[in-house]
């Protein structure tokens, strides 16, 4: 495994080729490489001493290639912007700072090392609209925290992109027009070594920083002009981040398809697939009141598609006085009615607005599907692109809303009551 504290080991991880596209920027990888394009440290800039409503703490932005040196200017710019000690963090959670990002990418190991800094201190990675992350990056984003000093929750995670933005990663290679110099001048041993030791320390911390296990197969077995991008509703749940934390109506209108979305991720998560895998067994029109849980609480929901019943996972459904999903409900899986007649949760994610939002409990927070605030995402079909319309909508009112922490003029088609969306 590579130290990253060891120099000798940081350089064979050093720079990454970026390959702008015409539609969507290509993410730079991991590339071993003798010789590179000059680049440009990282630039850290205090923005504000308010973030935003929901994290009146300071914001700074890093912007630029991600080389050594770079988390020194971060240190740097957190003790002279930043005083806040993360153990006096409220139980009910909150940051240090907000960190807004923008980076072709760079030296991976240190963006290792910021994204481990920023755990450490709880703050935030956001990238706005309009903005990109990649390559190393992007695995700095994946460090953005938040803490909580009730035991129970602790260290959490606060990654946020908003519509618009670009994120995206790759697995390590050796480039065909480096690999005969660095074979010349290295060994095959040493050089192919070296990539396997890249991918090994990839996958750890991909693992560390909980993202899904299905990404992990996905980023190391493609080629060297492919990319993995957060482009869709689901990726942000295979890659455990958030949109920002705006009322569900605004990211979907319709609370039975709303619903219907938050039953595939459950599902998924059942099954250890990919949400879009499940979303033929999450059809047909929701049936409202149809069973009771053990409590005799009517239900809403959906039955799953070739499921018996029984003693098997039948049905997906909410209390249907929560039904609506404008404030705290409780989505779960359902085993079908025993001979009491009720029905039994078998897996449930806690929708709270206002508190914290988590599909299952126990264990580590960290290492969960967890969020302070709603996980807007679960209520998109998996398959929903993150830029255009949404993109639009946040461009028209995002800004106002992280100001002022309400959502103003607002299309009626989009869930708003006479144009105005109410919280």
């Amino acid at each position: 495994m590579v130290d990253l504290q060891d120099p000798s080991q940081q350089e064979a991880l050093v720079m990454c080729n970026l390959a702008p596209g015409a539609a969507i920027i290509a993410i730079c990888s991991l590339t071993l490489s003798l010789s590179a394009a000059p680049t440009f440290a990282g630039m850290v800039t205090f923005q504000s001493t308010r973030f935003s409503t929901a994290k009146p703490v300071p914001h700074l932005h890093y912007e630029g290639d991600v080389v050594p040196g770079d988390l020194d200017r971060i240190v740097a710019a957190v003790r002279r912007y930043v005083d806040c000690d993360p153990r006096t963090l409220p139980d009910t959670g909150g940051n240090c700072a907000v960190l807004t990002m923008t980076s072709e990418g760079g030296n991976y190991v240190e963006g290792l090392k910021i994204a481990h800094f920023l755990r450490e201190n709880a703050i935030a990675t956001w990238v706005k609209t309009g903005s990109y992350c990649y390559s190393a990056c992007a695995f700095a984003f994946l460090g953005g925290s938040g803490h909580s000093s009730w035991p129970a929750t602790g260290d959490y995670i606060d990654r946020i992109i908003e519509p618009g933005a670009a994120l995206g990663f790759h697995a390590p290679y050796v480039t065909a027009d480096s690999l005969g110099q660095l074979v010349a001048q290295y060994g095959v041993e040493e050089v192919l070594g070296g990539n396997r030791e890249s991918i090994a320390l990839m996958i750890d911390q991909l693992v560390y920083w909980n993202v899904d296990d299905g990404v992990l197969s996905r980023i190391t077995n493609m080629g060297a002009d492919e990319a993995y991008t957060a482009s869709t509703a689901q990726d942000l749940y295979l890659l455990r981040t958030a949109l920002p934390n705006a009322p569900r109506r605004m990211w979907a209108p319709d609370p039975a398809e709303a619903l219907r979305n938050a039953c595939m991720r459950l599902l998924a998560h059942h099954q250890d697939v990919w949400p879009y895998d499940v979303r033929d067994r999450v059809s047909g029109e929701i049936i409202y009141n149809l069973g009771t849980d053990d409590r005799g609480w009517d239900l809403s929901g959906y039955q799953l598609v070739g499921a018996p019943g029984g003693l098997t996972v039948s049905y997906c459904a909410v209390h249907t006085a929560d039904a609506h999903l404008g404030a705290n409900a409780d989505v779960a899986l359902y085993y079908g009615p025993g001979v009491e007649g009720h029905m039994r949760p078998a897996l449930t994610f806690f929708h709270r607005p206002e508190g914290w939002s988590t599909l299952a409990t126990g264990g580590v927070a960290a290492q969960r599907i967890f969020q302070k605030g709603g996980i807007g995402h679960f209520f998109m079909p998996p398959d929903a692109e993150l830029g255009g319309a949404h993109a639009l909508t946040w461009r028209l009112v995002g800004e106002d809303f992280l100001k002022t922490g309400r959502l103003g003029q607002y299309p009626p088609e989009h869930g708003g009551e006479r144009g105005i969306l109410r919280r």
